[in-house]
């Protein structure tokens, strides 16, 4: 099969299968062309294969996982940028199930490639834009989606942990203003945590629905109980999470590839909360930490998303070109455009 095929392929999947049948967003179609670009480079470097001579045999499964141990290896991404870029490719492969069929059982051997499980130290967190959707995944038009709804968004609002909401009462919310939940932590530690416009006025109208305030000195005490009455264990609220982890990259491509459990729920919120500007010490206070040295954590992380923006800032700087591939003799220069 000729280089131009994959050529060609990897255009068409860029340029028209994403934007226009699968309504991918800019920054998504941006992230699949940089995974190109750094699998080219690692193919000529280690391969000796000039980008512009690949071919489609060469997307076979011993490639695709020595590439990405070569960019931990090489380029010291974390793990979570290897699920990212390996979310990627199995996304073009398998588009190329359809349209390559030669190499079909190599393409299903790529997506037999399981995710990288990360370690426990590291901080698995989603972006701002990834958690929006996720929390308005759960329809509100049934009574278990809008509890989903305000539960999701609680856990993520007030940055508790999962028994810190599991043990969540009514008496502990205030809605009036200043709104703020009252959170028994760590060692019976109470702290205080203030809560936003939308999540008090979805947890007045859920407190309405279900009538709990006569309820809570009789057989509701608890803000979220399960269908038999009560609360939720650590394995009912990672279940009702993943589901909508399911839903929404099935719907939107929105590609959350981390190992999503609650904890994801309160490091992506303090990660938010650093980008916001919000200064550790209360970031500290927020999260009930016992010293900041345990919130020193996130300003890692912020770090290397204060550098990500301004390598994106800068290259996003000059003109973005719309012109296809075959226009320019060089596929490296399309998809370093591409990926501006």
């Amino acid at each position: 099969m000729s280089n131009k095929n994959f050529q060609y392929h990897l255009s068409n999947f860029l340029t028209k299968e994403m934007p226009a049948n699968r309504n991918n967003s800019y920054n998504t179609i941006s992230s699949y062309a940089t995974a190109f670009k750094l699998f080219l480079e690692y193919m000529e470097k280690e391969k000796k294969i000039k980008p512009n001579k690949v071919n489609l045999s060469d997307i076979t499964r011993d490639n695709i996982i020595n590439f990405l141990n070569w960019m931990e290896e090489n380029k010291h991404i974390q793990v979570h940028s290897r699920n990212v870029r390996l979310a990627a490719i199995r996304s073009f492969v398998n588009y190329l199930q359809c349209e390559d069929v030669e190499h079909i059982f190599e393409y299903q051997k790529i997506l037999s490639i399981k995710n990288k499980k990360s370690p426990s130290n590291e901080v698995m967190w989603i972006s701002k834009e990834q958690m929006k959707r996720l929390l308005n995944s759960p329809s509100s038009d049934t009574k278990d989606g809008f509890k989903d709804k305000v539960l999701l968004t609680v856990l993520y609002d007030s940055g508790a942990r999962v028994d810190e909401l599991i043990h969540m009462k009514l008496i502990d919310i205030h809605l009036e203003k200043p709104a703020s939940i009252k959170i028994k932590g760590k060692g019976n530690k109470i702290r205080v945590v203030p809560i936003m416009g939308n999540t008090v006025e979805l947890l007045k109208k859920y407190i309405k629905e279900n009538d709990l305030k006569k309820r809570q000195f009789k057989d509701h005490p608890y803000l979220f109980q399960n269908r038999s009455g009560n609360p939720y264990t650590r394995a009912g609220i990672a279940y009702i999470i993943n589901k909508y982890v399911e839903i929404v990259n099935s719907k939107d491509n929105t590609n959350i590839t981390v190992n999503m459990h609650p904890h994801v729920f309160r490091h992506s919120k303090a990660v938010h909360l650093l980008e916001s500007g919000i200064e550790l010490i209360y970031i500290r206070d927020f999260l009930g930490h016992s010293s900041v040295k345990t919130t020193e954590i996130y300003a890692k992380v912020c770090t290397q998303n204060k550098i990500d923006a301004l390598e994106k800032v800068y290259e996003n700087a000059s003109e973005i070109s719309e012109k296809d591939w075959t226009s320019n003799k060089n596929l490296m220069d399309w998809l370093a455009n591409l990926a501006k």
